[in-house]
């Protein structure tokens, strides 16, 4: 597997608007920044743009960026969706605009988690995904430090669609691949969820 690319442009410190910081709750906060406000402030930390003819290493690497940025300043689902469509560029764009049509036509609620999805299925070969996939089913934290099993586990999540959008699932695989001391404590609590696993 490669190594994850790592940024060589250092963003500013993310703060947040006043008393309006993204929360999940502002989607319907009336005092929410409009979107050019909000997109001013979005492209001052320089997020990476995709134009869809990168290699599936390079897809993977923006969407990785350009979902740390998202999650450091704490954007909501909806943010999320109506800014990724700034950083998309050429046939990326013309792929997105396409998709999110058809999806909202059928009635179907775009989140960023769909977006996601989405985006594995049309920037990845099914035989990467494949591989990926493979390798997520037999990863183990073996000499890896717990961020590093952390982090790996979380890339590749995007490609086993079955555990992703499974608590209970996602927990039972991330508890397995620990070491057995690490396995033995962890297991003590039986938690259910992913996130109860980590903690």
């Amino acid at each position: 597997m490669a190594p994850r690319r790592v940024l060589n442009r250092e963003r500013p410190e993310v703060t947040p608007l006043n008393d309006q910081a993204s929360t999940e709750t502002d989607q319907m906060d009336v005092t929410a920044p409009p979107m050019e406000t909000l997109l001013k402030r979005f492209q001052y930390f320089k997020p990476p743009t995709l134009k869809g003819f990168d290699n599936a290493i390079g897809c993977e690497s923006w969407l990785e960026d350009i979902d740390q940025l998202f999650d450091s300043l704490d954007y909501s689902d909806d943010r999320r969706i109506r800014l990724v469509i700034h950083q998309l560029q050429g046939i990326a764009k013309r792929w997105w605009i396409s998709m999110k049509n058809a999806l909202e036509n059928r009635g179907t609620v775009v989140t960023w988690s769909l977006f996601k999805t989405e985006f594995y299925k049309r920037f990845f070969p099914v035989s990467y995904r494949k591989d990926k996939g493979a390798e997520f089913a037999n990863l183990k934290q073996g000499n890896l430090n717990i961020e590093d099993y952390v982090s790996k586990f979380d890339s590749f999540l995007n490609f086993a669609p079955p555990f992703s959008e499974n608590e209970k699932a996602k927990a039972d695989q991330f508890i397995n691949g620990l070491n057995p001391d690490i396995f033995t404590l962890v297991n003590i609590g039986r938690p259910d969820n992913f996130s109860d696993a980590m903690n």
